[in-house]
C-alpha cells in the first residue's frame, strides 16, 4: 500500500503541496507533470523519505528505490569498483557491458549521460516494490533511452509501481500511463 493522505508541504510561508491525497497502491506507471516548482520532486522526495511533509499522513508498506535528479557518487572511484560494490562481483562485467559504461574510468570523469546510466543501473538492480525517479531522462542518448524503456517494461511486467517526474513522456507512450498534473499545490488526474 502507498497512499498520500492530506499531504501539505510548506517551505517557510510558501505552500508547495496543499492538502493532496492520492493512492499509488496499484502497480503501474505514474507520471508527475507540471511546471517547474509545482511539487513533482517534492512528492517523490516525501515518498522516499528524503524530506518530511508539513501535515498529513503517508501509508507505505512498500520497499522503495529512489533516483534523484541530481545525485552524488564517489568521484574518485572507478566504475568497475562502484558496480561491484552496489551489485555482485560475479555479474558486474555483464552489467557494465549491458549499460555500455566505461569499465576503468573514474566516476568523476563520466559524461552526464554515463553518470545517469550508472544511476539507473543502481536503481534498477535493486528489487523493490516501488521505483521513484526524478527527471531520469536528462542527459540520456537514444541507446540509453531505449535501455531505460526496456527496464521500465521489465519492472511493469513484474507488477511494480513506478512514479516519476518527466517532462517528455512521449518515449513511454506505449505504456498505460497514469498522468497526474500538479498545479497550484494540488494534484489532478489527467481526466480532470
Amino acid at each position: 500500500m502507498l497512499k498520500l493522505n492530506n499531504i501539505t508541504k510548506k517551505y517557510k510561508e510558501n505552500i508547495i503541496l496543499d492538502d493532496i491525497s492520492f493512492d499509488f497502491s496499484n502497480p503501474g506507471l505514474y507520471i508527475l507533470r507540471g511546471i517547474n516548482g509545482s511539487g513533482k520532486s517534492t512528492i517523490i522526495k516525501i515518498i522516499s523519505g528524503i524530506i518530511f511533509k508539513s501535515k498529513g499522513k503517508i501509508e507505505n508498506d512498500l520497499s522503495v528505490s529512489y533516483l534523484p535528479d541530481k545525485f552524488i557518487m564517489p568521484k574518485l572511484m572507478k566504475v568497475k569498483d562502484y558496480v561491484i560494490e552496489i551489485t555482485n562481483k560475479n555479474i558486474y562485467k555483464e552489467l557494465i557491458d549491458y549499460y555500455q559504461l566505461p569499465l576503468n574510468k573514474r566516476i568523476g570523469d563520466l559524461s552526464k549521460g554515463n553518470l545517469q546510466k550508472l544511476g539507473l543501473l543502481q536503481l534498477f538492480y535493486n528489487d523493490s516494490d516501488c521505483y521513484l525517479l526524478d527527471e531520469p531522462l536528462d542527459g540520456l542518448d537514444d541507446f540509453a533511452k531505449n535501455l531505460f524503456k526496456e527496464k521500465i517494461k521489465e519492472k511493469l511486467d513484474l507488477n511494480k509501481i513506478i512514479i516519476m517526474s518527466l517532462h517528455d513522456e512521449f518515449i513511454l507512450d506505449e505504456y498505460n500511463i497514469k498522468t497526474l498534473y500538479l498545479e497550484g499545490g494540488k494534484i489532478k488526474n489527467e481526466e480532470e
